[in-house]
């Protein structure tokens, strides 16, 4: 998700494809461990912001006249969806986050 970064990168909405299954499924395997209940929601959050992503980059490809709106949702959901799951990373593992990373 970091390399995501910018409008232009619309053109790469390929590599998204299976990135939301991956963090449903990583998910899932959490469910049995004593994790906080916000995380859940940060994983659910992040991949309803994927799956959000690639549908703007299918409407990109598909839609011309609405090319411009598609590269900023594209944009804003990845960037989202990157920060859905870098909170999930602090709350698995706080000592591991680089501290210009974390929300202050």
């Amino acid at each position: 998700m970091a390399s995501f970064e910018g409008t232009s990168s619309i053109h790469r909405a390929a590599e998204l494809d299976g990135a939301a299954e991956k963090v449903a499924s990583c998910a899932a395997d959490l469910v049995d461990v004593k994790v906080p209940y916000d995380l859940q929601h940060r994983l659910a959050f992040a991949v309803k912001a994927i799956q959000a992503a690639e549908k703007a980059g299918r409407a990109h490809r598909s839609n011309p006249l609405a090319r411009p709106l598609s590269q900023v949702r594209f944009a804003l959901k990845t960037g989202s969806a990157q920060g859905w799951l870098q909170g999930a990373l602090e709350i698995m593992d706080p000592a591991n986050t680089p501290s210009s990373q974390r929300a202050e």
